[in-house]
């Protein structure tokens, strides 16, 4: 039976049965456990070998038609802020065009990130189409599941396994909670889709500020027993922003099957893989990372450059997983939001599937060539500590001193994270503590607001007015130094770069001078902070 034959029956059966309840969607498969995806120590497995995900993440639209519910590409993908594709066939061709380019690219797996509901003046929660579909109305949610099964057959066809992202179902939203079940439930039994997201970077979306990690510990126990009830087969992961998550989503004490992490920028994402690395206690993955590149301020070589470098790190430190953002540029946001994906705008290309030749409007930059060659060229390197771990973005105007220990024992407590931030609020900078405790805090404007943690461990925060001795000649005055108002997105990697590498060898991207993050002109001493172990 071909696919349209089948997508004709099942589109007829969901007219005749639309009052049933819903039943498990199999995924169209006739195996059994085998072909789920398990952890297995510090890596995946599917049957009796390592699954490696090479993952790219892909970002829906949606659309309606009456009460059909279809999940289509991004309105940004293929003509900008164009809808190229309208209705059910035309939508499934160009979800064909787009899965099958991925999986020729060398990707094995497409993070799908449906997690864009909205609430309207009530509270209630809906996914808007062309109308809203309410997660409160059972006709609803039967709808929005049969457009979800839609897009991972097209998946299953390409063989490419799904990671999940969905919007986080807090025990206050029932209506995401029923939601959410009864997903898990369609798809407990679908290899196709092997993991879920269930909350992407709480540090940036978690609505309650300041959430305490007894809090965080609870509601991430809930979601676990959700799944073990409902998605027994499936894995299941939060999107992590960045170490500073650990102030309140810390994923050493949290119950996720695997910690999946997104870092950006070459001067952070050695220091960010090093320390999740070696301290985050669980199996990773990097879900999210890139590096901007409209061929002008960076360059698609330097992009491509950047895929080799994160990914040899990625598999040197021990990854169990590496996924790139994102599909097509979206231009109209931020530059590391615009051009991070793996085509570009303009011109035009043909994908080959079963006989037909599907149009996807675009170009592929070099770094799309890369992805099938990462595997093969790998080297397992020594994964050292970054030279700037301790200074990511190489701030020279002050150095803040201080140690972290254990309150009962009163020793040093390792990779602590340490946040500091001038006294507007308006730029933060990080680092972490040693093997001892110790800890320098570079930035180029005094601190005033701190906050500290530990994976494991209790969370301080307080405001402090420090006094600074000069360290240099040079010093100036310390209330008007300059670039000190640089946040991590104004400055540029460039500078720090090797000046020896001018050809395309391997480290040419993320290849530091050390000397460059060991300057300071002035100094200032936090002294002893204590943190409690926490009980659980």
């Amino acid at each position: 039976m071909n696919l349209t034959v089948r997508e004709m029956k099942f589109n007829k059966l969901y007219i005749i049965f639309i009052g049933i309840s819903i039943i498990s969607f199999s995924c169209m498969t006739n195996n059994g456990k085998s072909d789920f995806i398990r952890i297995e120590g510090n890596h995946f497995e599917v049957a009796q070998d390592t699954f490696f995900p090479l993952m790219l993440n892909y970002v829906v639209s949606l659309q309606s038609h009456g009460d059909q519910f279809i999940v289509a590409p991004s309105i940004t993908y293929d003509s900008l802020h164009y809808t190229d594709a309208v209705g059910e066939q035309a939508v499934k061709k160009q979800l064909m065009g787009h899965f099958g380019l991925i999986k020729n690219l060398g990707f094995n797996t497409i993070r799908i990130c449906f997690d864009r509901t909205r609430q309207d003046e009530d509270g209630r929660y809906f996914y808007q189409a062309d109308r809203r579909f309410y997660l409160d109305k059972k006709r609803d949610r039967r709808a929005i599941l049969h457009g979800l099964d839609r897009l991972m057959s097209v998946a299953k066809e390409q063989e490419l396994r799904i990671m999940l992202l969905i919007k986080a179902p807090f025990a206050e939203n029932t209506d995401l909670q029923i939601f959410t079940k009864e997903l898990l439930e369609h798809y407990k039994n679908c290899p196709t889709l092997f993991a879920y997201d269930f909350m992407n970077e709480p540090l940036y979306f978690d609505p309650c500020k300041d959430r305490k990690k007894e809090e965080a510990v609870s509601i991430v126990s809930q979601w676990k027993k959700m799944m073990t009830e409902h998605a027994p087969n499936q894995l299941f992961t939060i999107g992590f922003a960045e170490p500073i998550e650990v102030f309140e989503w810390d994923c050493s004490v949290l119950p996720v099957d695997f910690v999946e992490f997104h870092t950006y920028h070459p001067l952070r994402v050695p220091s960010e893989i090093y320390w999740y690395s070696k301290y985050c206690g669980k199996p990773w993955m990097i879900g999210e990372t890139g590096l901007p590149a409209d061929n002008d301020s960076i360059t698609y070589e330097e992009q491509a450059q950047f895929v080799r470098e994160a990914y040899q790190l990625t598999r040197d430190a021990g990854g169990c997983g590496f996924g790139l953002w994102e599909f097509q540029d979206s231009p109209g946001g931020t530059y590391e939001a615009s051009y991070t994906g793996l085509l570009r705008h303009g011109g035009r290309i043909y994908h080959s599937l079963n006989n037909m030749k599907i149009a996807i409007n675009g170009t592929l930059k070099p770094v799309a060539h890369v992805i099938t060659t990462l595997a093969q060229n790998y080297r397992p390197r020594t994964y050292e500590r970054p030279v700037n771990y301790y200074n990511m973005m190489g701030y020279t105007n002050i150095r803040i001193k201080g140690r972290i220990v254990d309150t009962l024992t009163g020793k040093g407590i390792e990779s602590a994270v340490i946040r500091g931030w001038n006294d507007d609020w308006s730029v933060g900078m990080n680092t972490y503590s040693d093997k001892d405790g110790n800890f320098e805090l570079y930035c180029n404007d005094p601190c005033n607001h701190f906050e500290i943690s530990a994976l494991g461990y209790s969370k301080i925060k307080f405001d402090r007015d420090l006094s600074y001795v000069p360290l240099s000649k040079i010093a100036g005055d310390v209330y008007d130094l300059p670039e000190k108002n640089l946040e991590y997105h104004m400055i540029s990697y460039h500078p720090f770069v090797k000046k020896e590498i001018s050809d395309t060898s391997f480290f040419k991207v993320m290849n530091f001078e050390p000397t460059l993050f060991e300057v300071a002109n002035w100094q200032g001493q936090l002294g002893n902070l204590k943190l409690e172990k926490l009980p659980y």
